[in-house]
């Protein structure tokens, strides 16, 4: 009887959860038929209660015809239940753990076939290896992909059905038997999906994870317009509205962002006028309702495009509260770089970066986090350099200049706001030959020196926030001059440590990056070896410095890392095996469990490209 219920209770969740690929108990169902089937005894124990026999072999009691279906069905559904179980093969599942020390990953490869980049999913530390990406036509290959933030989804880019057109797919990341690719996009005219001069492709998922938008040339060739699509792929929808291209030529969607609550989306395109790039908002479903929101009429050539140009990215953004939306454009005088804001509905557009002085223009802008300001900067009011200023996005004429003591040949390189938006760190060269790490309050210019900066000619590289606001890391030659080594400070208060190990000869930092949780930094460096990158973290307050990495060959290095979402550890890509053979890796952040996430490559297969589960 126990048997018998549980059985007609999974048998009932798994026709549930199969005609649903992402019901929550998909997973939960394989893991529990997984592991009875890797007990051999447990798994006969089962046919046994189920199918009692005498020695004749026949079946001991009459069954009635729902008896007989139930057997076929439960034995039709355990036999694919236990083949997800896989074999191993890149197109199933390979034998699982009992307990994952990682998340699930995602990543590109050719793993199965050489010269054909594929899309995988890594279960269970690399024992449970998916493939998720369909067969390919002759020369096809999966050249980009985004998980979707609720983890539930993966879209790729791929010339998986005519080789040279990319278009957009989705699959379930937990994929198993039934699941397929589907694709979401529609028939390409043209050959499909944006790509940038930086090599990235023209495509997003919601916030929300309830559609994905694009830009493509799908209904004319070579006229690039914006849409978005389900998931599943049902429904897909245009939301760009440019006009007839056989009547005006040459009109084009260069970029677009989701408004933060999934509702709308902005876009840049010469919609109205050629060669002049305005901004532009629409539902996130349709182009009715789709209207201009940067000022009529735009004087100049538009919305300013990211250096190096072209690179078909802009300076707009939405406010983290949906609030506003704020832009750099020259929409008053010809050349003239000024910040704007507007509202969703285009009814209120605002100057509020205000004047410029000769030749002034604003470089590039950030919203705080709680959209209280933005900060921006700018050679605003005279001809010393480029300095921090902050404004409010909803009146004009509030401008405060934040950065002091620049002098003639001094500049604001970078600025970054905190996380809770307390204050903004910034880059200068207060004094001409040396760039400094400075933080100040929003509300006024006293600013803090928060690098060493006790070396003429030391530059501080780069920098990041702690996530929780606490410490600022940072790389630089702060102690010996092109010895770039990783420090933290306090944001309010000069309180530098040197948290990178002791360094070989011409050793240096090239990469870092905060833990979520703000516990470490992990990074990259040639700190043992001169010329071997390997991967290292420290604690915040350099007492714990960690390898993370294992290269173990000549010519080996670490090529790029993340750190999982929930900060377990940190996967990254490195020929740390075999010299040039790129594979897909994590570690503890105390360089415990050094694991290869890829499983087996084909010869002179490599891991492309990654990125984790949410």
């Amino acid at each position: 009887m126990f048997i018998d219920s549980g059985i007609e209770m999974l048998y009932l969740m798994l026709e549930i959860s199969w005609k649903s690929p992402n019901h929550p108990k998909k997973t939960l169902i394989r893991e529990i038929f997984c592991s009875i089937g890797n007990n051999s005894r447990q798994f006969i124990l089962l046919l046994d209660l189920r199918f009692p026999n005498n020695s004749e072999g026949v079946f001991m009691k009459k069954e009635t015809v729902r008896t007989i279906f139930m057997t076929v069905a439960e034995m039709i559904i355990l036999s694919l239940l236990f083949l997800s179980c896989g074999d191993g093969n890149g197109d199933g599942i390979e034998k699982t753990k009992e307990s994952a020390i990682y998340p699930p990953a995602v990543f590109i490869a050719n793993k199965n076939i050489n010269g054909v980049n594929e899309l995988y999913a890594s279960f269970d530390d690399g024992a449970d290896i998916v493939k998720l990406s369909n067969n390919l036509v002759a020369g096809g290959d999966v050249v980009a992909f985004l998980i979707s933030p609720d983890g539930l989804f993966a879209a790729y880019v791929a010339d998986q059905d005519t080789d040279g057109v990319f278009e957009l797919y989705a699959v379930v990341v937990d994929k198993t038997i039934g699941d397929t690719a589907v694709k979401i996009s529609g028939g390409m005219n043209g050959n499909g999906i944006q790509r940038k001069p930086s090599g990235e492709y023209a495509f997003g998922w919601a916030p929300d994870s309830s559609r994905i938008a694009y830009i493509a040339d799908q209904n004319t060739a070579g006229v690039f317009e914006l849409f978005t699509s389900t998931p599943d792929g049902i429904e897909n929808d245009m939301i760009s509205d440019l006009p007839d291209p056989t009547l005006n030529p040459g009109r084009d969607v260069q970029d677009f962002e989701w408004e933060p609550n999934t509702t709308l989306i902005a876009y840049v395109a010469d919609q109205d006028t050629n060669d002049t790039f305005e901004l532009y908002v629409s539902p996130s479903d349709s182009n009715i309702g789709n209207r201009k929101v940067s000022g009529i009429p735009m004087v100049g050539t538009g919305i300013r495009e990211i250096s190096p140009i072209p690179s078909l990215e802009y300076l707009f953004g939405w406010a983290p509260d949906n609030s506003r939306l704020a832009y750099i454009a020259d929409q008053d005088t010809l050349n003239v770089f000024e910040l704007y804001t507007s509202t969703p509905d285009g009814a209120s557009t605002l100057s509020v970066s205000g004047p410029m002085g000769a030749d002034g223009d604003v470089d590039e802008f950030a919203w705080a986090p709680n959209s209280s300001k933005i900060a921006y900067l700018a050679d605003q009011l005279n001809s010393i350099g480029i300095e921090l200023y902050t404004t409010f996005p909803n009146a004009s004429g509030t401008f405060l200049k934040n950065s002091s003591g620049l002098i003639l040949g001094s500049n604001v390189v970078g600025l970054e706001w905190a996380p809770d938006s307390s204050r903004i760190a910034f880059i200068a060269n207060k004094i001409v030959s040396m760039f400094a790490l400075y933080t100040t309050s929003p509300s006024n210019s006293t600013n803090v020196l928060v690098s060493s900066g006790g070396l003429i000619d030391s530059e501080v590289i780069a920098f990041s926030w702690a996530p929780d606001s606490s410490m600022i890391a940072y790389i630089a030659d702060d102690f010996s001059i092109n010895e770039i080594e990783l420090f933290t400070t306090l944001p309010a208060t000069p309180f530098v440590t040197r948290i990178s190990g002791d360094l070989i000869a011409e050793g240096d930092v090239i990469e870092f990056d905060w833990a979520p949780n703000s516990s470490r930094v992990a990074y990259i460096s040639d700190q043992d070896t001169n010329d071997v990158f390997e991967l290292y973290s420290s604690t915040p307050d350099g007492k714990i410095n960690d390898i993370l990495s294992e290269v173990s060959v000549f010519g080996g290095d670490v090529q790029e890392f993340k750190w999982a979402p929930d900060a377990s550890g940190v996967g990254y890509r490195s020929d740390q095996d075999s010299d040039n053979v790129i594979e897909l890796f994590a570690s503890q952040p105390n360089g415990d469990e050094n694991t290869k996430l890829s499983g087996n490559l084909v010869r002179d297969g490599d891991v492309i490209a990654f990125d984790w589960v949410p």
